[in-house]
């Protein structure tokens, strides 16, 4: 098995699916049509197509061909990744439970970060820091840095499997962080608890931290469930307008 060119299949599905629109549910191409699509052997796109079987996020049909799956409990997080790199968006309790998630492990991981962390990490938090101060004063985003920022706290924990879980959800979060971060004065109050998390880290002190990571998780919420809200009430406005 060629595994370089079974990833390179799998990663070029995206912006086919992207760029075909398709949605949960659609029909793929058959396996030969994919082996001449992609330049690739039978047995590549055969694994490729495993692949994503695996993590749910396409299912072979008997008789029918293979269709882009619904995402659903079943369906794993590196799968919902996926679809939102596909461009099909998370639904409003999706958003919900994933900003409630990464609440409960972002609060873990920083306990275990004030028992374990070293001077690398101190000295490599207070560099994004720094990072961050610079692209707010030339009135740059913060949405890349701001997920650097909370990884290498979480990383800070000294625990892979933290760091892969929250990792999975900023991912997924990449393109709602772009609009959060579009204002210079949300990036100044994000950047301003971030300096506050900091100082915790440094004095190892967990219940401070505690109160300062719950608020700034809840002003995400809060500006989501506004946002999502707002996107609801346009829509039914929009029904109503074309009955």
């Amino acid at each position: 098995m060629n595994q370089a060119e079974v990833n390179r299949i799998v990663a070029e599905l995206l912006p086919y699916i992207r760029y075909h629109r398709l949605k949960p549910g659609d029909r793929l191409p058959s396996e030969r049509d994919l082996c001449s699509k992609f330049k690739a052997s039978r047995n590549s796109v055969r694994e490729a197509l495993t692949a994503l079987e695996i993590m749910r996020v396409v299912e072979r049909r008997p008789n029918s061909g293979i269709f882009l799956k619904e995402l659903s409990k079943d369906t794993s997080v590196d799968a919902m990744v996926m679809f939102q790199d596909a461009g099909v968006p998370l639904l409003h309790e999706e958003i919900v439970d994933f900003l409630e998630t990464r609440r409960i492990l972002e609060i873990e991981a920083f306990r275990l970060a004030c028992e374990r962390r070293t001077e690398e990490d101190i000295e490599k938090i207070e560099k994004i820091l720094k990072q961050c101060e610079d692209e707010i004063e030339e009135g740059n985003s913060l949405g890349e840095l701001d997920a650097v920022f909370h990884l290498a706290l979480v990383g800070a924990a000294h625990n892979q499997v933290y760091v892969r879980l929250v990792n999975s959800f900023y991912l997924t979060s990449r393109k709602r962080r772009k609009v959060f971060f579009k204002s210079k004065e949300q990036c100044q109050r994000s950047h301003k608890d971030h300096l506050k998390l900091f100082q915790s880290l440094v004095d190892r002190d967990f219940e401070s931290a505690e109160i300062v990571l719950n608020s700034h998780l809840a002003t995400v919420g809060e500006f989501w469930e506004k946002r999502i809200n707002q996107d609801a009430s346009s829509e039914a406005d929009l029904i109503i307008e074309n009955k």
